[in-house]
């Protein structure tokens, strides 16, 4: 069941290797934790399906940027994949070019290489492979983030031109609707996750991203609320109408 999906949860860990611990402020360490973690994304988007979720906070290595902040519109914010500073724009990590060396052989190119390979056996025996990319997201805007529309969705679903198959997304937001939630796509978040091997190239490898509005199923102290498990039903049905 789900043999051709792929679950991808990237944001999810709290883990800093303790190494890493002085590099930070670690006042401004204790909010962004709070406020940039996809709280239980581990949990909410866990199924039948296999999960590529990333080991370390993405306050240590976010897999979502570009490898090459040439590339990355995020790392003129200081929000690379090597962030140095917090999402209401402090400084608030020492900036290490020997230790972002390190971060890209020890974390990054392990994480896309686990995810690529992945990806390649569902397209030996399948043929094809949909990545479902799953966040969540705070419910107002943060100071780093370029979305400031006060009103947000419960749900945001994140496309892609060539890679998002749009029949499932029409499907999705009727589910979404019928269960009573609020959905827009690409708004506040845009795109879907797709490994570069493949980005552009090839049509079989299909990518949508999930992203939860974190009033949904936690408090402002990252606790889960009674409301949790709903939650957690509405997302793995989708999952399974992806089937």
């Amino acid at each position: 069941m789900l043999e051709k999906m792929l679950i991808h949860v990237p944001h999810a860990s709290l883990y800093i290797p303790e190494e890493y611990i002085p590099d930070y402020d670690l006042e401004v360490l204790s909010h962004e934790m709070l406020v940039m973690t996809d709280w239980y994304c581990n949990e909410l988007f866990d199924c039948e399906a296999e999960m590529v979720a990333m080991q370390v906070s993405r306050l240590v290595c976010d897999v979502e940027r570009f490898r090459d902040d040439k590339d990355e519109s995020m790392s003129r914010l200081g929000m690379g994949l090597y962030y140095t500073k917090s999402s209401d724009k402090k400084v608030f990590r020492k900036f290490s070019e020997e230790k972002r060396e390190e971060i890209l052989t020890r974390y990054y190119d392990p994480h896309h290489g686990r995810l690529a390979a992945a990806v390649a056996e569902r397209l030996k025996t399948h043929g094809e492979c949909l990545i479902i990319d799953g966040h969540s997201f705070y419910p107002v805007p943060l100071p780093y983030e370029l979305d400031r529309e006060d009103n947000r969705p419960d749900i945001c679903i994140g496309t892609d031109d060539f890679h998002t198959p749009k029949a499932l997304v029409e499907k999705w937001v009727d589910y979404l609707k019928g269960c009573g939630l609020s959905v827009k796509i690409n708004s506040p978040f845009a795109g879907a996750l797709v490994p570069m091997e493949y980005y552009m190239r090839d049509a079989r490898v299909g990518s949508v991203m999930i992203e939860v509005n974190r009033r949904l199923y936690i408090d402002g102290k990252g606790q889960k609320t009674a409301d949790f498990d709903r939650v957690k039903k509405v997302l793995n049905d989708m999952i399974l109408m992806a089937e």
